[in-house]
């Protein structure tokens, strides 16, 4: 039986799935590369946009994933027309700390229906004692993840987070009050947000 892939963005796709609103008619993955969580949510919605400016990762995207409710696009979301208001879900797992933080925050909320939700994996720069406390409990984590699962390499490019877990939470607190942001174990945190207004049922938290 083969081992299942994993990596650290991998890890926590059940956090962005389990945010995915009742009746998802239709949902962004921003930065999808090489397409893992777009075929997951292909599954779980009627119609799936997933976006990535690196030409490489989409080619093995669409070599990987193919459904006729999925479309991969070769475009950068801050700039795409897409309308505002068109979806009832965006997700993004580290890619936020690739565009400009603030205006990409404002950028998924106009993207939003009311009643949509916003489900970001993220990474921070670790600056304070308790981010390294958790960075070294991640480590072990980490190593057995790996060594009990096949590896899966990150086939974008990689950056390293400018902002700080606190500049990310004051951010979200004036730009999308209300969001649950979670420190998450393995160099990540969680952000759940649903943009006030509409009928949505209940959004299942990690």
């Amino acid at each position: 039986m083969a081992r299942p892939s994993w990596n650290r963005n991998i890890h926590y796709h059940p956090v962005v799935l389990r945010a995915v609103p009742p009746d998802c008619k239709r949902a962004l993955d921003v930065g999808c590369g090489a397409g893992l969580l777009a075929g997951k949510l292909a599954a779980r919605c009627r119609d799936v946009i997933a976006i990535d400016i690196d030409a490489p990762a989409l080619r093995r995207a669409r070599a990987a994933h193919s459904s006729p409710n999925l479309t991969f696009l070769e475009s950068d979301v801050m700039t795409h027309p897409f309308d505002s208001g068109s979806f009832d879900f965006v997700a993004s797992i580290a890619t936020l700390h690739h565009l400009p933080f603030e205006q990409a925050l404002r950028r998924f909320q106009s993207l939003l229906r009311p009643g949509g939700v916003l489900a970001i994996i993220g990474l921070y720069d670790l600056q304070t004692i308790s981010d390294f406390v958790y960075g070294c409990a991640a480590m072990p984590v980490s190593w057995w993840m790996q060594a009990s699962r096949r590896h899966e390499p990150v086939s974008a490019p990689i950056r390293d987070p400018a902002e700080s877990l606190s500049e990310i939470i004051a951010a979200a607190e004036r730009l999308l009050p209300g969001a649950e942001i979670t420190r998450q174990l393995l160099f990540r945190y969680s952000l759940i947000w649903r943009k006030p207004g509409g009928e949505s049922g209940p959004v299942v938290r990690s």
